[in-house]
């Protein structure tokens, strides 16, 4: 499953030029798509990472608070779609904005992140905050 999910999101770039138009107007740019088991919770959660370069702590364009609705915009017409492809079985939708790409898990003080999640509940990204 772990395959799939990335390879459909390599193919998202291709669209997203013509379709990923977020309500911020930013540039953001899909970088990573990963399908992660919990065991100890028996959750499965898709994790959507995008680079979106006007956060940058440098830049200050964009706050975590107006790009709030990008996250939400993003496991709405991102998450949800991916999630129906693949068969479903998400329970959560985690969906970062990073200002350069950063491995998941690591830290870097120099690299803005922002970062929501979602319960998947009926079709609909409920959010659950971070």
């Amino acid at each position: 499953m772990k395959a799939l999910a990335v390879l459909l999101m390599l193919a998202l770039p291709a669209q997203a030029a013509e379709k990923l138009a977020v309500p911020t107007g930013q540039l953001i740019l899909p970088y990573e798509a990963l399908w992660e088991d919990h065991p100890e919770s028996g959750e499965v959660w898709l994790v959507l990472r995008f680079l979106a370069p006007e956060i940058a702590k440098a830049k200050g364009k964009i706050s975590y608070d107006d790009a709030t609705p990008d996250i939400d915009f993003l496991c709405e017409n991102v998450g949800l779609p991916l999630v129906e492809s693949t068969g479903g079985g998400v329970d959560q939708i985690i969906v970062t904005l990073l200002d350069a790409p950063l491995a998941r898990g690591e830290r870097d003080k120099k690299v803005t992140r922002y970062m929501n999640a979602y319960r998947v509940d009926q079709g609909v990204c409920e959010w659950e905050g971070l």
